[in-house]
């Protein structure tokens, strides 16, 4: 995948965040070191407390399983490709067609069908494969898109390319080739956690644009849901709103597009494996 050279100040970064919050729930006071706006409770010192980094966590996988709902695109990768993926190597031995065999692409590396190999991986961050294209190894074709079949995989004689595949176990399933293969990737993201012992929160930052409000409202919320009482209904109520209008604004710049819907395994052109 392409280096995206972004500006990070573009970002907000954890101390913007978490400044606001302490600023809602009142403890934006000064706390161990008398510096204004670091607070008593929930402060970002993980040495004298883990609550703040636990919630900003918790709320960051929150708002980004929200946003993977509506396939906001800060949340999509593209173009990640696995280049010379072996052809597969079932019982019957290297390169032999097998209507048994399937060849996997998983997070510990490529199953040929016999034996795993760690030299072929999906992508750390990586949440869910969306769409896969492949062509032939060393050669400059386009890659070509290939369908995802509603009912899983046949069990086919392999011939050059794998023509179909299928997302199972979170691994990109595949029928097997003959020959290798380059493997082109589309998925939604999942972040890792950002607030951790190392993070310096005022220059780490989180690439989700405009999302401060929303983030620091579920803070709001799930420090109210620690706390008991009536005010928990108040901070729900806020950040259901605050999150409604993040994914409302990534609703509406899709409204503008249009759009073909295929039915659910009619994405690519009958083509390799027999059309399976």
């Amino acid at each position: 995948m392409a280096n995206v050279v972004v500006d990070v100040t573009s970002f907000p970064n954890i101390k913007t965040i978490t400044d606001l919050v302490r600023s809602d729930v009142r403890d934006d006071m000064a706390g161990a070191t008398d510096t204004l706006g670091e607070g008593q409770i929930l402060v970002n010192d993980m040495s004298l407390s883990v609550t703040m980094s636990n919630l900003f966590n918790s709320a960051v996988r929150e708002l980004t399983r929200k946003l993977r709902i509506v396939n906001a695109p800060m949340l999509i990768a593209d173009n990640y490709i696995l280049k010379n993926i072996p052809p597969m190597n079932g019982p019957m031995g290297f390169q032999v067609a097998d209507p048994s065999v399937q060849v996997y692409v998983g997070f510990n590396g490529y199953y040929d069908g016999t034996e795993w190999n760690q030299n072929w991986r999906l992508p750390q961050g990586c949440y869910q494969v969306m769409r896969c294209w492949e062509r032939q190894n060393a050669s400059n074709n386009i890659f070509c898109d290939m369908g995802e079949p509603a009912n899983g995989l046949q069990g086919v004689y392999q011939t050059c390319g794998w023509g179909r595949w299928e997302w199972r176990q979170n691994m990109v399933c595949l029928p097997g080739s003959l020959d290798y293969r380059d493997l082109r990737l589309r998925y939604r993201m999942i972040l890792n956690s950002l607030f951790v012992s190392n993070a310096d929160p005022a220059t780490t930052y989180l690439p989700i644009m405009g999302c401060e409000e929303a983030v620091a409202r579920i803070i709001d919320r799930l420090y109210a849901a620690r706390q008991g009482g009536s005010v928990y209904e108040m901070r729900k109520a806020e950040s259901d709103a605050a999150v409604y209008d993040m994914l409302n604004g990534e609703v509406m710049n899709k409204q503008g597009q249009n759009y073909h819907t295929n039915a659910f395994g009619n994405e690519a052109p009958m083509v390799l494996n027999y059309g399976q």
